[in-house]
């Protein structure tokens, strides 16, 4: 149980940051204001991914029950039945280590005003004269579960693709041990601060062009579950339990069923995180 909660914290540990930076872009958090110029472009498995990775009003998305990206996976097994989540901002710096630009690296420069995203290593907003500017690299995360992990075939993982400095998605194993992974939507309806409702990322009320799409909803929050798993020490053990999910539609995962051997010991977690950074 302790090594559960171990792993458990560290992938909470990793998400947690990534999640609340989320819709950070420097010193301009209005996508609308911030120039994606024809011609950049990022890879993933050497082609051009079927999302649009630069879609920088989309901090927080969620494929509901399923990989369905282009982008190869590791040894192309996605757990069947577990969220995917993309998040996409600016990395933060501290005073003194602001990065240089990067040729091929995908890098943000902003002023209060607006801001460009560049990958050609030359800064497009100067610095202008007596105007703050700042420039950033880029930072998209996409998160999943595997059916396996880099230690053992059997054993599934928490995975992410992160874009790398050379433009082409990077497939990093966060942590073994991860079955399951869920994520709720929490948006805010009228703009009062708070939660109104929790939803799954496919859910009409976030997917544009759907009916009951609400254009004025934000995103504030995103609520986080998992369920860890690892092979019981004791040979006798069985899990017998049945594993409610928060998804709407998915249903309970039964131990002892199909990805969910009952000779596994496991926990569930479950965590609401508050995104720090406010859209328009």
């Amino acid at each position: 149980m302790a090594r559960l909660q171990e792993s458990a914290r560290f992938a909470l540990d990793t998400l947690e940051p990534d999640i609340r930076l989320a819709r950070y872009w420097g010193l301009n958090s209005e996508p609308a204001r911030i120039n994606v110029p024809a011609g950049i472009a990022v890879t993933c498995g050497g082609v051009a991914p079927d999302w649009d990775p630069l879609d920088l009003a989309a901090a927080v998305q969620v494929r509901d029950d399923t990989y369905d990206l282009n982008c190869p996976s590791f040894h192309n097994t996605p757990r069947a039945g577990s969220d995917v989540l993309i998040l996409r901002h600016a990395e933060p710096w501290r005073a003194g280590t602001e990065p240089a630009a990067e040729a091929q690296r995908l890098q943000v420069q902003t002023t209060l005003a607006q801001g460009r995203l560049f990958n050609n290593g030359i800064k497009p907003l100067g610095p202008p004269p007596g105007v703050a500017v700042s420039t950033n690299n880029v930072a998209i995360n996409v998160y999943y579960v595997s059916n396996e992990s880099s230690f053992d075939a059997s054993l599934p993982s928490l995975r992410r693709l992160t874009l790398g400095p050379n433009g082409e998605f990077d497939d990093q194993e966060v942590i073994p041990g991860v079955e399951n992974l869920q994520v709720q939507l929490g948006v805010d309806t009228d703009r009062d601060g708070d939660v109104d409702r929790y939803v799954d990322g496919n859910h009409p009320l976030v997917t544009p062009g759907a009916v009951g799409f609400d254009p004025d909803g934000q995103v504030i929050a995103v609520r986080v579950w998992m369920l860890v798993g690892n092979s019981a020490d004791d040979p006798a053990w069985v899990d017998e339990r049945r594993y409610t999910t928060p998804d709407a539609d998915l249903g309970e995962l039964v131990a002892g069923s199909a990805d969910y051997p009952a000779t596994s010991r496991r926990l569930q977690i479950s965590k609401t995180i508050f995104l720090n950074n406010e859209g328009a």
